[in-house]
């Protein structure tokens, strides 16, 4: 989709108040996508993707005020359950009303009713305002504009962390825009016109294409071949911007517990949601394949002891018990992965030849290990890497990908095309496990002797 997101959205059943609070925001500068609200019409879904303030008249169907407004609050309910995008972030709701004592009320009624399921469709801050104050109610014209900016702005920084990300997000795409602009500048003067600028774009482009992943990769992926030459100018330029003292104040009062020495560590789950965010690549979220570098794939045979046998040269007990140290009680809860190495020179470039795939395990953090005659528990092989703890899709609890450097199966492309792949490791992680694997093979055999 080639239009952005927008991030400040009104929903209103009054027309006029729909045209006056837009009028507001255009007197603002500000761009505004505003919704009139109709019973009978489902909103558009997409119109929410990326909604970072979200306005509510708290009687969509022209109710008046009473003493009980469950009926408002299930209404606001299901507009955020049925709207609000599993990938859109943060979001702050801003509910019309000039009884702000409504506010905690509705806090309450979500934090009871809003789907667990569903926890993105929970704001981050409900505020209210009153109409009014702003826009003239009868006959539609604005009234005081800069104060709805003020209000929002004060609303917004009454929580640090959040002002901080949504400060982070704009900083982000005006880097993004500025790394667009130089690469648009690279088309020389003369070739900016209506018939040259095109081609001389598609030029451009394809010679950062050719260059960034070679010759005969760039029809595998023209996107993916023109991010990867993007990708660094772009990081670069975010973590390099010019940031004024304001924002650096801002982001000092966001973060301030990293040197709280009585900050606790992060449970097992909560370090195992922290490191899917760093290390996973999901693929509700992103296109992964089977083959793709990094990528962790179901086992694809038969989970049996003959198959095992036939492909690793033991069966599952032995496997498990023998060099993963899994009690038999809890060998029934590990995962069996497979996980595709190899150098990245070699993917990136499309060498020919069979794709290495190392078994792997998910293993629960609580299983039980095998233990020594003094109750300790057996040290694991050095031919055996560990993850970080995270969390997939598929587990109940915090679970670690255990990868065995030894048991490798080499497969033809074509032939594990269609195999499933249940999340990619990110290359930071990835090229630990590599670095791993590597390491392992190229052991010395030196035999030590104590230093005197």
């Amino acid at each position: 989709m080639m239009f952005s997101a927008p991030r400040f959205v009104v929903v209103d059943d009054k027309k006029e108040h729909l045209d006056a609070v837009l009028d507001a925001f255009q007197t603002l500068g500000s761009p505004c996508i505003g919704l009139h609200f109709d019973p009978a019409t489902t909103l558009e879904k997409n119109h929410f993707r990326g909604v970072r303030c979200l306005f509510l008249d708290l009687h969509l169907t022209g109710g008046q005020l009473g003493t009980d407004h469950k009926g408002d609050f299930a209404r606001i309910q299901t507009i955020l359950e049925d709207n609000i995008s599993e990938r859109g972030g943060p979001f702050v709701l801003i509910m019309w009303t000039a009884h702000p004592h409504l506010k905690d009320e509705l806090v309450a009624y979500l934090e009871k009713n809003l789907d667990p399921a569903r926890p993105h469709a929970r704001p981050l801050v409900v505020m209210t305002l009153a109409k009014e104050t702003f826009i003239d109610g009868g006959t539609g014209t604005v009234k005081n504009a800069q104060g709805l900016r003020t209000e929002i702005v004060n609303a917004v920084s009454t929580n640090p962390q959040l002002s901080a990300l949504l400060g982070w997000e704009t900083d982000v795409l005006a880097a993004a825009a500025e790394t667009l602009a130089s690469l648009v500048s690279l088309v020389p003067t003369e070739q900016r016109t209506s018939a040259q600028f095109s081609g001389a774009l598609d030029t451009m482009l394809s010679r950062l294409a050719r260059e960034s992943v070679g010759l005969p990769n760039v029809d595998a992926d023209h996107r993916a071949a023109i991010t990867a030459a993007l990708a660094p100018i772009l990081i670069d330029r975010i973590m390099n911007q010019h940031v004024p003292k304001a924002t650096k104040d801002l982001w000092e009062k966001a973060v301030t517990r990293h040197a709280d020495p009585h900050l606790e560590d992060a449970s097992p789950a909560e370090a195992g949601q922290i490191n899917r965010m760093l290390h996973l690549a999901l693929p509700a979220f992103e296109k992964i394949r089977a083959t793709d570098w990094g990528a962790v794939a179901a086992w694809p045979y038969e989970w049996t002891d003959d198959e095992l046998t036939k492909r690793m040269g033991l069966t599952i007990g032995q496997m498990l018990g023998g060099q993963f140290l899994v009690e038999r009680k809890d060998r029934g809860r590990c995962t069996q992965r497979l996980v595709r190495i190899g150098a990245t020179c070699d993917y990136a470039q499309s060498r020919p030849g069979p794709i290495t795939y190392l078994l792997g395990f998910e293993i629960p953090e609580d299983a039980e290990r095998k233990k020594d005659g003094k109750g300790q528990a057996i040290r694991l092989s050095d031919a055996i890497w560990t993850s970080p703890v995270f969390l997939t899709m598929e587990s109940t609890g915090p679970v670690r990908l255990h990868v065995h450097v030894r048991f490798a199966l080499n497969t033809l492309p074509g032939a594990c095309a269609g195999w499933t792949a249940c999340y990619r490791l990110r290359e930071q992680l990835l090229m630990n496990l590599i670095s791993f694997e590597s390491n392992y093979g190229s052991r010395p055999g030196i035999v030590q002797l104590p230093v005197k």
